[in-house]
């Protein structure tokens, strides 16, 4: 397969694209108003113990307590696997005031705190770590004689309750990397329990911002290319051994140069327009997403029968379906609305087509099938905020109906669109009274070696756009000067 990866330096850190024979297919984006990610390992305090739910809360240093249930602790895992005795209760496993290690499975969203385990996994290149795990699981991608092998070396390496998984990507190395990073992977958990305990929401072990993401999913396959502007970054990868697979690309605004920017604010619209003139209306709430799929200007090519139409129709939807629900990093239950077929083949191979598309997808996906009332049912494993919940906040002004950019993400985008001007003194811009007031409140403002920057509320402006360029005499009474770093 044909990838390239697209990892862009922003002021909040990085943000990446990963296209797949040329067309995007997921989002790779540093959220910094999430302080607990999926994958941090952290310190906890047991909050409360409720039996009657068989989960504990947490204390994690946040405002929400975590919550951590009984299966998700090392006692319960032990009798999981071995069926000795009676089920340990989880006021056995866990008193109020302890002190545990935990990891976040889930990030907090809405109203909800990070969801927790105690199974801790740490992830390196070809293999993940598990001190709790009690099994080895090795990749069903890789050949019978592959898979043995790793297997029964694996076996002589773990002890006790220990566990691994072998990754795909291991299939091309030799097993003494595996069992180089096997031992690197075990004495980095042993440096984190000579720091425990520690403080609640103290973090002893993260990978998951954007960079580390490419370093760990995407370096390891040499057919892969990572462009990237961060210097340091490339710097590091190439001594590492990657100088193939990494391209330092020298444009502050790498996003905009490779045509990402309108692609992002493409997967942030509901309505999906499809290359047969058929498109997808995607609905995210709660408890659910909804995909009501239309032919809308599609007819079909060989004539005028309804049925024939519908089924070419599901077919290109099911595929573009699992890329948007990976784009879009879109989990729990997704109820899709395909257009009528009266004939079971015709449904069974759309389901199948679903299916097929659904393996690219590196997040765990499961299609259950037709409803019923005709719907089709299926789960996506939730870990992460979808990309709404990090790019976008409910509108104040609509009280929640409709989702608009965050101040910030406007910022980020002025600063941006601000250093890509060249042999320009002065530039005055309009900004949407919201972001004009938010720009106001900012004590840091970075905007390269870009123009002079002056700033006027504009009443109907949707976000911010560029009036005028010239000189700084020109300008300077057309607005506020913003300062850098002021």
């Amino acid at each position: 397969m044909n990838r390239q990866v697209i990892l862009e330096k922003t002021t909040a850190g990085h943000r990446g694209a990963v296209l797949e024979e040329g067309k995007v297919q997921e989002w790779l984006l540093d959220d910094p108003d999430a302080p607990l990610k999926e994958g941090m390992i952290i310190s906890g305090k047991i909050v409360n113990v409720l039996s009657s739910m068989d989960a504990a809360f947490i204390d994690v240093g946040l405002q929400k307590h975590g919550y951590l249930h009984k299966k998700e602790h090392p006692a319960h895992q032990r009798w999981k696997l071995n069926k000795e005795g009676k089920e340990p209760a989880i006021a056995q496993m866990l008193q109020t005031g302890g002190r545990i290690l935990v990891q976040v499975k889930k990030e907090a969203a809405g109203s909800k705190g990070p969801t927790l385990t105690m199974l801790l996994s740490i992830a390196g290149s070809y293999i993940i770590y598990m001190p709790f795990g009690g099994y080895t699981a090795i990749s069903k991608k890789l050949d019978d004689e592959t898979r043995d092998a790793f297997r029964e070396a694996a076996s002589s390496w773990c002890a006790e309750e220990e566990g691994l998984i072998v990754r795909t990507n291991a299939g091309s190395q030799e097993v003494d990397v595996l069992e180089k990073e096997f031992y690197h992977l075990r004495r980095k958990y042993e440096k984190m329990l000579e720091k425990f305990p520690a403080a609640p929401g103290t973090v002893f072990d993260d990978q998951s911002s954007a960079a580390s993401r490419v370093e760990r999913d995407f370096l390891t396959d040499e057919k892969t290319i990572v462009k990237t502007n961060d210097a340091a970054l490339a710097s590091d990868w190439k001594h590492q051994g990657f100088t193939r697979q990494v391209e330092w690309r020298r444009e502050t605004d790498l996003f905009h140069k490779e045509g990402m920017d309108r692609e992002l604010e493409k997967t942030l619209r509901p309505f999906v327009w499809m290359k047969n003139g058929s498109s997808l209306l995607i609905e995210q709430t709660e408890a659910m997403t909804v995909i009501d799929v239309n032919s809308s200007k599609f007819t079909g090519r060989g004539g005028s029968e309804l049925a024939g139409t519908s089924f070419e129709v599901n077919k290109t939807a099911a595929a573009e379906i699992a890329r948007q629900l990976r784009l879009r990093n879109i989990g729990g239950i997704i109820i899709i609305d395909f257009i009528d077929m009266p004939k079971d083949h015709q449904r069974r191979e759309v389901l199948q087509v679903l299916k097929e598309a659904a393996k690219n997808d590196r997040t765990i996906t499961n299609v259950i099938g037709f409803t019923n009332l005709g719907y089709v049912e299926m789960t996506r494993k939730q870990s992460r905020k979808t990309l709404e919940q990090i790019l976008m906040k409910s509108c104040e002004a609509c009280g929640g109906s409709g989702r608009i950019l965050r101040e910030e993400k406007l910022l980020e985008d002025m600063a941006r669109t601000v250093t890509a001007l060249k042999d320009i003194e002065a530039v005055l811009i309009e900004a949407a009274p919201r972001l004009y007031r938010y720009v106001q409140k900012q004590t840091e403002i970075s905007f390269g070696d870009g123009p002079a920057v002056f700033l006027r509320e504009k009443e109907d402006a949707g976000g911010f756009l560029i009036a005028r360029t010239g000189s700084i005499e020109e300008l300077q009474d057309k607005g506020i000067r913003l300062k850098e770093n002021n």
